[in-house]
């Protein structure tokens, strides 16, 4: 999937090979391996759907992502919330009321529209699948009949929608004119006088033009009728007759009818439009058009109105059992955030008091879980939250809260067949089996549906492309068979495929890399002929390199698929009592029990899960007919994760690189979601705290020093405990100095720095990335990266052997790291297009700074015989940097983090 990507961004202004790469993706999506690859660089997919102008006759990429939809009702969910975040940047008015300078007509009506079509695709589904399945099992058509049109079902799907949309918007929308005044003066000595203004109700939105659209309108403003309140002004406040509100947590619209009946009228639609789904759009009046005699123009638009409100209650009970899933699912998912947001709002004494409540009253639908996963993942409903033990973080402008949820998973699936029950179904088996439900009034499949398909199937491929069958279930792992480059017209291109990267005797992905193999010299002959020639940067020069992403998995699930424990990071319910999972790395346990005190307040994650759910089985909370953890969540306002998210997409990427590399460096990837602009959610982090919290503990070293809390937490310098947690040190110390100085992380003070119970460092926060840091131009971060007296101690001193294998492991992440720097420069090049992310935006870090001191950083122009030299001389460079010192200073006396 690297390559697909980094080939989709390089050939952006070419629809031949963009189609192209998107089909081949299409027909292995269901490949386990193939579907991870898809979730992990969907930041870089949905950026380049949303941003790319290229002069397509197809949306070929919006199309693909419909296709991935109808796969995993996990992705959709992804990608809804990532436009959701999309069109709270480019909407026409702010949520104060202000115009919003970064409007963007034609970014917002694209992500308005694919948010809508991702929600039609996931509740109509693939209606001919079972069908087909039928017909494959009376042996009517082949096993791969059977799988190449249900590959074309989906793609029928997706072009039907997209087909249907266009023909809908074109129909018109509700509207009419009516007065409006901004509740928000623009200026201090501004009137806020009435305007006349059209306004147009379609898609669960309300728009605001200064004349009708067929005029040539502007769009002045907008306003998402989800959630909104929709009422006559109170007479109270009403001056003028025929005033109505709507408004709902961001804003506020009043306006002026000209009758009494007009009003009605607008607030019945209004209501009936906020209280509607998403799949078809209110499109119901277009002027002067076929009326019957004697019907008015209003009276048409109402009665098609009402007739559209009647084909959505003709939903099928597995479309209506879809949306229901889609609609709580999100509607949980904004409730958990508002929680902070509420909280926000509050004084600081009182949020401890409030939060417990508002968990407490917190509404959990039957089917929801915590998307902080990969469609890959375990599945685990969440059943109930554990209010009493919800923590409150308060700063200045946010209100960061931890909640507690206790989860299920291997409960009883009534809707399969004869209900069945596994404690590892992962997140997309779950909710294929849970929510493919056959319908009993489908219609057959008949001979024209088939050959439909099948000419479906013909038109869609591009020249060249040798189709091979799709899952027919959810996921296929088997392997493909391997087969020689000269059958398949030519020799695999080495520019394009690194062959060494499919060497025997390598750690990853087997079936990825035969995959990469195999399918990779099917490119058709006339788009393969061009590859050579593109050129458009120094990442077109480059030799492209097959990274296998490292999942963060067990690592004995291979081993142990079916063990419930391989599957979880703390204590576990099932039939037979509560289970301890127990990590083993050389550190003795009266040194844990010792770091607990510290670190974990005496209560670590293993026994703080245990406690909570013996508390809840002895509450009858819930009981032993499935197998029950807990989650803990971080959930975040008034914040906007996006450019987090990206940034742990980066440590991901290259904790993959040293993984390919055999390199044991060791950095810890958690989940960040961003649900929207300001919103979102954080795994939370288990056994760990701040290295500016350790040490503001009463029981720490008086010196101050680390080694010293080593000394005292994991035995003397020889023991075997204190080694293996200095060994833990030193391998995160360089995996996060790698990242640090290959992405730019500054504002790396201590309350930035985690460290867990096995004396391993962890970096969060990620405001400051790309070069980007507190003071800009002045900043004192000017050290390639952090690394104290203090870290140089814990290893032993810069003599030691141990500080001797950082420095080792340091230039050899680093080798590894430049050679697989395409694929991270193209990650980057792609986010930063168009992008808003504080780190590539404004004229400090804007244009091509960012990827240009990226390759810097880099080294690439660099001699390899250089490269050793250079890296010792970053850490040299590093060592005791008075920046540092001074930074940490800064914030010891601004902010109070110690040093």
């Amino acid at each position: 999937m690297d390559k697909v990507m980094m080939l989709i961004w390089q050939f952006r202004d070419d629809p031949s090979v963009v189609s192209f790469m998107a089909h081949f993706v299409t027909e292995h999506a269901g490949r386990r391996d193939v579907f991870d690859g898809i979730e992990f660089y969907l930041p870089q997919l949905a950026h380049m759907i949303i941003h790319l102008e290229a002069n397509w006759d197809d949306a070929i990429l919006e199309r693909f992502a419909l296709i991935i939809a109808q796969h995993s009702l996990h992705f959709a969910l992804q990608l809804i919330w990532i436009l959701q975040g999309a069109i709270e940047d480019y909407q026409p008015e702010m949520p104060n009321g202000e115009q919003n300078q970064n409007f963007h007509a034609l970014y917002y009506t694209r992500c308005v529209k694919l948010l809508l079509n991702i929600e039609r695709c996931v509740v109509y589904g693939t209606p001919r699948k079972h069908e087909l399945q039928r017909l494959y099992e009376k042996g009517q058509i082949t096993k791969k009949e059977y799988e190449t049109m249900e590959q074309a079902d989906r793609r029928f799907n997706a072009e039907q929608l997209s087909t249907t949309q266009k023909k809908l918007l074109q129909a018109g929308t509700f509207g009419g004119s009516l007065l409006y005044k901004r509740l928000v003066r623009t200026s201090c000595c501004s009137q806020k006088n009435w305007k006349t203004r059209y306004f147009a109700v379609s898609e669960r939105m309300l728009f605001c033009y200064n004349v009708p659209p067929s005029s040539g309108g502007r769009l002045i403003r907008a306003m998402p009728l989800e959630g909104a309140v929709i009422t006559e002004t109170p007479t109270s406040d009403a001056k003028y007759d025929y005033m109505f509100e709507v408004h709902n947590l961001n804003y506020f619209f009043r306006m002026r009818a000209s009758s009494d009946e007009e009003r009605k009228r607008w607030i019945e639609v209004l209501e009936e439009e906020r209280n509607s789904h998403n799949l078809f759009p209110y499109q119901v009046w277009s002027p002067g058009k076929g009326l019957n005699e004697g019907e008015s123009e209003d009276e048409r638009a109402m009665g098609n109105y009402h007739k559209q409100l009647q084909f959505v209650n003709d939903l099928t009970p597995a479309q209506k059992a879809r949306y229901d899933f889609l609609k709580n699912q999100r509607d949980f998912t904004r409730n958990v955030t508002n929680i902070a947001e509420e909280l926000r709002f509050k004084e600081r004494d009182e949020r401890k008091v409030f939060a417990p409540k508002l968990v407490e009253d917190l509404i959990i639908p039957s089917c929801v879980y915590v998307p902080l996963c990969n469609s890959s993942d375990i599945w685990r409903r969440v059943h109930s939250l554990i209010a009493k033990d919800t923590r409150v973080f308060n700063t200045n402008e946010r209100c960061p809260v931890v909640m507690y949820f206790l989860t299920r998973r291997g409960e009883r699936m009534h809707h399969h067949r004869g209900g069945m029950k596994d404690v590892n179904l992962d997140v997309a088996q779950y909710l294929h089996l849970q929510y493919e439900i056959p319908d009993n009034t489908m219609a057959s499949i008949n001979e024209e549906d088939i050959t439909n398909l099948e000419a479906s199937v013909a038109g869609g491929i591009a020249e060249g492309d040798n189709l091979k069958p799709s899952p027919s279930i959810l996921w296929k792992d088997e392997n493909f068979e391997e087969k020689d480059s000269d059958d398949l017209g030519g020799k695999i291109d080495n520019s394009l495929i690194d062959s060494h990267s499919f060497g025997k005797g390598r750690k990853g992905n087997e079936q990825l890399r035969e995959f990469m193999r195999e399918n990779f010299v099917r490119i058709p002959s006339k788009i393969k002929a061009r590859l050579p020639q593109k050129q458009k940067s120094l990442l077109g020069k480059m030799p492209l390199r097959t990274v296998p992403i490292l999942e963060n998995r067990d690592a004995d699930e291979e081993d142990d698929s079916k063990s419930v424990l391989s599957k979880t990071s703390g204590s576990i319910l099932v039939d037979g009592g509560v289970l301890l999972k127990i990590e083993h790395d050389g550190i003795g346990e009266d040194s844990i029990k010792r770091a607990n005190a510290f670190i974990c307040r005496g209560e670590n994650w293993a026994k703080k899960s245990e406690r909570m759910l013996t508390d809840a089985l002895n509450e009858k909370l819930i009981d032993r007919e499935a197998t029950t953890e807990v989650s803990g969540v971080m959930i975040k306002s008034n914040d906007d994760l996006r450019q987090e998210v990206f940034v742990m997409q980066m440590i991901h990427f290259y904790q993959s690189v040293f993984a390919k590399a055999s390199l044991p460096i060791w950095l810890k990837t958690y989940r960040i979601l961003s649900t929207s602009k300001d919103t979102g959610m954080i795994e939370f982090l288990l056994d760990s705290t701040s290295v500016d919290s350790l040490k503001k503990s009463d029981l720490f070293p008086q010196n101050g020093s680390l080694r010293e809390y080593f000394k005292m937490i994991y035995g003397p310098a020889d023991s075997k405990s204190f080694k293996a947690a200095q060994r833990n040190f030193m391998l995160s110390l360089v995996g996060y100095s790698l990242v640090s100085y290959l992405l730019g992380l500054k504002d790396r003070h201590n309350g930035n720095i985690m460290i867990d119970v096995r004396g391993r460092l962890i970096f969060i926060d990620f405001g400051f990335a790309m070069g980007m840091a507190p003071g800009h131009e002045f900043s004192m971060e000017r050290a390639p990266f952090k690394l104290t007296q203090d870290y140089v101690d814990v290893m032993g001193g810069p003599d030691s052997s141990c500080f001797a294998e950082f420095k080792r492991l340091f230039v050899a992440g680093f080798e590894a790291s430049r050679a697989n720097s395409q694929i991270a420069l193209g990650l980057v090049e792609i986010m930063m297009y168009k992008s808003k992310y504080p780190c590539f935006s404004g004229p400090r870090y804007g244009g091509n700074k960012a990827v240009i001191n990226f390759q810097n950083r880099l080294m690439l122009h660099t001699p390899d015989e250089d490269v050793r030299k250079k890296a010792l001389g970053l850490i040299e460079a590093s060592m005791q940097h008075y920046g540092t010192w001074a930074y940490d200073r800064f914030q010891l006396y601004s902010n109070g983090y110690a040093m």
